[in-house]
């Protein structure tokens, strides 16, 4: 069996071809070893870097958008939209399992070596520490929530999660962990993180790094997820203590909110969606309907009129446009977990604060009325309509899909035409080839 070999070499080969190669020294032949907190942030930086860009793919397994059959070539993507996850076109692209676990490996020398850093106060050695435990949990959240089942509390001791990868150790055998050992793990590098961690907020320009504030919203989303609701809005209130800013369209529109220099910016760090991704696409027709036009400031600022009625995505090809986590996302799962747990009051009070800094006045005053008016079922609903509009290609919606109704959606392209049924096996991806090549424990 090939075990992590190919992974170990990933590591070293990268770090030393990286743009940090001046502080580091061959020790022993062909490893480069940092020693430094300069080195080991400078090895974070890297890490960091090779976070993949999922979420822009899976996007195309999402109702959020459809096929444009205008464009001249859609062979990597087709078989994504149609679902077609067996026997793909060799032009495919590929969703990047392998590239999560190197980044882990990163995340992993930190937190074993990065304790011993010379030449760095503590304060600074267990920052570094502390965002390479956070930045191995967001990475193993993103494998469970791709190829293992979407958390159940009644069957996650049983249910198929991911390998969980916590040491360097070429000998080791990588078996798949159950989905409640995978968040097991993830809340125990969470809470080790914030025993570490003195960065509160950082400044823009920074904000792609894990902070006190990154921490509580990534603990925020995983409790979300494994719908223990009051955790999750008692830690997403914690979050906005620190700082409760939305991004207030009505007073100037020009700058969206998941920039990375929007005030709500909590962590720039991941590609959601680029321009190579909308040359693609166009906006579906179900996520259009889910906008007023005239008076919600967001539609402008997503979508560009294609002429025929059709629509392009705007949102996510600016070259400042990557988002991990922003207070919106707060201000929603605090919404949403207030109405699980009855608290209507609360959950339309944050609701409406988000729709406030969104729409024109009038429209606005409407919609607050409206909201008055419904029932708990139909709040949750308008709570998840709201992320649909808010998180539109963010990544959000293929997970929010997986978490909560898995329902039906159609897609078609040209003559083809695939439909993805309610509960359907592929709202979780198959491991690659590669991986089980790599891994003959894995299986599909």
């Amino acid at each position: 069996m090939k075990k992590l070999n190919i992974y170990i070499a990933l590591l070293f080969a990268v770090v030393s071809f990286s743009a940090c190669n001046d502080y580091l020294d061959v020790k022993p032949k062909d490893r480069v070893i940092p020693e430094t907190a300069d080195d080991f942030r400078a090895l974070l930086t890297s890490a960091y870097n090779g976070v993949p860009a999922d979420k822009m793919r899976l996007t195309f397994r999402t109702d959020e958008l459809n096929l444009d059959n205008s464009a001249w070539d859609l062979s990597g993507v087709k078989d994504i939209y149609l679902w077609n996850d067996v026997n793909q076109s060799s032009n495919t692209l590929t969703f990047s399992y392998q590239f999560f676990y190197k980044v882990i490996m990163y995340a992993n020398h930190i937190i074993d070596a990065g304790v011993n850093a010379t030449d760095g106060t503590s304060k600074e050695i267990d920052q570094i520490v502390g965002e390479a435990y956070l930045l191995r949990a967001l990475m193993h959240f993103n494998l469970v929530n791709q190829y293992g089942l979407p958390y159940n509390a009644s069957t996650a001791s049983t249910d198929q999660g991911i390998p969980i990868s916590l040491k360097i150790d070429t000998e080791a055998e990588y078996f798949e962990n159950t989905v409640e050992e995978v968040y097991a793990q993830i809340v125990l590098d969470i809470d080790a993180a914030m025993a570490k961690i003195n960065v509160d907020r950082y400044g823009t320009g920074l904000n792609y790094r894990f902070s006190k504030l990154a921490a509580l919203a990534l603990k925020s989303r995983v409790y979300l997820y494994m719908g223990d609701f009051s955790t999750a809005k008692k830690v997403a209130l914690e979050a906005l203590a620190i700082n409760s800013d939305l991004q207030d369209l009505v007073a100037d529109a020009s700058l969206a909110p998941h920039m990375y220099n929007s005030v709500e910016s909590i962590l720039a760090l991941e590609v959601v969606f680029d321009s190579e991704i909308e040359s693609a696409s166009v906006v579906s027709d179900k996520l259009i309907g889910m906008y007023n036009q005239t008076n919600d400031l967001r539609f402008g600022l997503f979508f560009t009129d294609n002429g025929g009625g059709e629509f392009k995505p705007n949102k996510g090809t600016e070259s400042d446009s990557k988002c991990s986590f922003r207070n919106a996302e707060m201000y929603l799962t605090i919404a949403e977990c207030a109405a699980q747990t009855d608290d209507l009051d609360q959950a339309r009070n944050y609701l409406n604060q988000l729709k406030a800094k969104r729409l024109l006045v009038d429209f606005y005053n409407t919609e607050v009325t409206r909201i008055a008016g419904l029932n708990k079922a139909e709040l949750i609903a308008e709570i998840a309509n709201e992320r649909y509009r808010e998180f539109a290609f963010e990544g959000h919606r293929w997970f929010d899909l997986r978490r909560t109704t898995q329902e039906q959606i159609n897609h078609a392209y040209k003559t083809e035409s695939a439909t993805l049924n309610q509960g359907d096996p592929r709202y979780t991806l198959r491991y690659p080839d590669e991986a089980i090549n790599n891994n003959p424990n894995l299986s599909n």
